[in-house]
């Protein structure tokens, strides 16, 4: 059990451990047990491997996903140019990839109260609980920042020489410190005003803004650089002092390129200094409050009476609309009601839900040039179809419907067929509609009022069109998937999922944004178009869910 390399690195620093007041033997023990649990992680790189197979080999499996990904990361390192411009790149890339992965794999740790409640009744002290907590965090997220990083220190090395690899190497461990910090701090910021269910809510909330945040983040990273002469050339601007990938890549320019410009030595100090003052911070201040704030997951708020009042008669009202079958009315109602409540189901699709209500606007980006102004893009916009960037929010909405089928109360799934239900179709009908007005209608019409705005209200016709192609590529996908009852799966099985229904979803979007384009050359024939998608749309719904109880997987 003891044979972790980690660990036996770590034994050299006992001593220092010791004269901090940390009882290294009980943190040492308390490692070696996490490290084991570690190896049985189901993590997200891993999400497409059966469960059957060995448990051992879920944490390996994940690191050869995320070397696969440093693979792609090493191609901005080695490529002839200015290593600012490709350390920049990397490293955003890298700290994305190091950010998601605590916050989708190991948020569950950092969050962890049933150790603490085990661990401190026993001959063991909160500070000795706590520095275990930390290595520990830190341990997991550096060996996957290394592997994820290791062929872009081989690449760089090979083409910078030994300098570039004690340079990176030094900075992968101010990374992975800054961004245990970072996650800590703001969850302790919100553990401090919240508590009990309203507090997982936020943090499920809080996950995907900061999703979206990094990605927003890796756009301005490309703004600053300049295409000039067909040669890249790096120009940092006063906010680059506000992105981390700019300290950390600040250092390359300076040690390497022997670029001693005034704004690169103040970035490359932020890069020292920052991270080192955050770790002193997260032990001392951060993660004893963090601690103590962590019982409140155990509480829980009332919720107003009122306001669950008004959404039951809210959601009645839109099941009588929008359902025609009393069953499927009562399966809507109750999807509603589990889909607020599933916090592993919206962990797996919040990143795909606030990718779609982002993506067409990131690429609205690459309209913008720098001898235009504003105005004149505004206007520039109405000439164009950059509206049917529409269709990647309505892809990436569509491709989620597969995770109805999960839950984390999945084991009350007998209910189905205990009750007199005749076919499953009303089943269907009522958790995917429940699920199209949760989560689909809000984002496509949030990203559709903002593209009317732009072009000044005059894509309405095509707003609708789209809406009536995204039903038929949800009903499509829901054709071409597995037909397993809604909510009936366990949500922490890793279940495998083909790659048909994925490429089904995309030559669907791809052929009705072909017939959109082609059929907008008149007004006459889009709009009898848009006539004959509805019909066609209202009568797949009809047919694909058409389904018996024997036909259930």
């Amino acid at each position: 059990m003891s044979n972790f390399k980690s660990l036996k690195l770590l034994d050299k620093f006992s001593s220092l451990f010791e004269k901090i007041g940390v009882n290294y033997k009980a943190m040492r023990a308390i490692l070696e047990i996490k490290l084991i649990m570690d190896g049985r992680r189901v993590s997200i790189a891993v999400a497409n491997y059966n469960n059957k197979e060995n448990d051992d080999n879920l944490f390996k499996k994940s690191l050869l996903s995320y070397g696969l990904i440093g693979l792609f990361v090493m191609f901005t390192v080695v490529i002839p140019i200015p290593i600012y411009v490709g350390m920049s790149i990397s490293l955003g890339m890298l700290m994305f990839m190091i950010l998601t992965t605590m916050i989708s794999d190991f948020s569950s740790v950092l969050l962890d109260v049933k150790s603490k409640n085990i661990l401190l009744s026993k001959p063991i002290d909160e500070k000795t609980y706590n520095m275990s907590k930390i290595v520990h965090i830190f341990m997991y997220m550096f060996s996957i920042t290394i592997v994820m990083a290791g062929p872009s220190l081989i690449g760089g090395t090979i083409r910078h020489g030994v300098l570039f690899l004690i340079i990176f190497f030094i900075e992968l461990i101010l990374i992975s410190g800054l961004v245990i910090f970072l996650t800590s701090l703001l969850y302790s910021f919100i553990l401090k005003y919240f508590d009990g269910e309203k507090l997982k809510d936020i943090i499920n909330y809080f996950q995907i803004i900061l999703s979206i945040v990094m990605v927003v983040g890796y756009q301005l990273i490309g703004r600053m650089f300049d295409l000039i002469d067909l040669k890249i050339v790096a120009n940092p601007k006063w906010w680059s002092f506000l992105l981390p990938p700019a300290w950390f890549a600040a250092p390359f320019e300076v040690l390497l390129s022997k670029n001693y410009e005034s704004t690169y030595v103040y970035l490359s100090l932020l890069a020292l200094v920052i991270p080192i003052i955050s770790l002193i911070i997260h032990i001392k201040i951060v993660m004893p409050h963090f601690e103590k704030n962590l019982t409140k997951l155990n509480s829980s708020s009332e919720r107003g009476s009122s306001s669950a009042e008004r959404k039951i008669k809210f959601h009645s009202l839109v099941s009588n609309i929008f359902c025609f079958n009393k069953t499927e009315r009562a399966i809507f109602k109750f999807s509603q009601s589990l889909l607020s409540n599933e916090r592993k189901l919206k962990l797996k699709i919040y990143p795909s839900l606030a990718f779609a209500a982002i993506f067409p606007f990131i690429t609205l980006l690459a309209y913008i040039r720098s001898d235009i102004s504003f105005l004149e893009f505004i206007s520039s916009l109405g000439q164009g179809k950059a509206y049917l960037g529409i269709y990647l929010s309505i892809f990436m909405l569509s491709t989620t419907i597969m995770f109805i089928d999960i839950s984390e109360n999945y084991k009350g799934a007998w209910i189905y067929k205990a009750l007199p239900i005749k076919s499953p179709e009303y089943i269907y009908k009522g958790a995917i509609k429940g699920y199209i007005f949760k989560y689909c209608t809000g984002i496509f019409l949030f990203v559709s009022f903002i593209f009317l705005i732009l072009y000044k209200f005059s894509i309405i016709l095509d707003v609708v069109l789209m809406f009536i192609n995204m039903l038929f590529i949800i009903a499509m996908m829901f054709n071409t998937g597995s037909k397993k009852l809604p909510f009936s799966e366990d949500a922490n099985k890793i279940v495998k999922q083909g790659a048909a229904p994925l490429l089904l979803s995309m030559l669907f979007a791809g052929a009705t944004v072909g017939l959109h384009i082609l059929m907008r050359i008149n007004r006459i024939v889009f709009f009898i178009y848009i006539i004959v998608a509805l019909v066609v749309t209202i009568f797949i719904w009809r047919k694909v869910f058409k389904l018996s109880w024997d036909s259930i997987n």
